[in-house]
């Protein structure tokens, strides 16, 4: 995170301590849990892009099904979350 922070506070001209306090307070608010691609994952996805099809944002409707991967799914199962 230090590394990260002094990089990118260089590149865009703040002081260090000011981007790392940033990321810091960013980390605190954050929840990030990764989980194995589930049914119900791409049932509600689904049910989005259904949506965004009845209401004129996508010409038709699509199917997203193919745009989930579960190779990862035993790897992450194994892990502790």
């Amino acid at each position: 995170m230090e590394t990260w922070a002094k990089s990118y506070a260089s590149a865009i001209g703040v002081h260090e301590s000011i981007v790392l306090e940033q990321v810091k307070q960013e980390e605190k608010q954050r929840h990030v849990q990764v989980l194995p691609t589930s049914d119900e994952a791409i049932a509600s996805q689904q049910e989005v892009a259904d949506t965004f099809a009845e209401a004129g944002v996508l010409p038709a409707k699509v199917n997203v099904k193919p745009l989930w991967d579960t190779t990862f799914n035993d790897a992450i199962a194994k892990c502790s979350i």
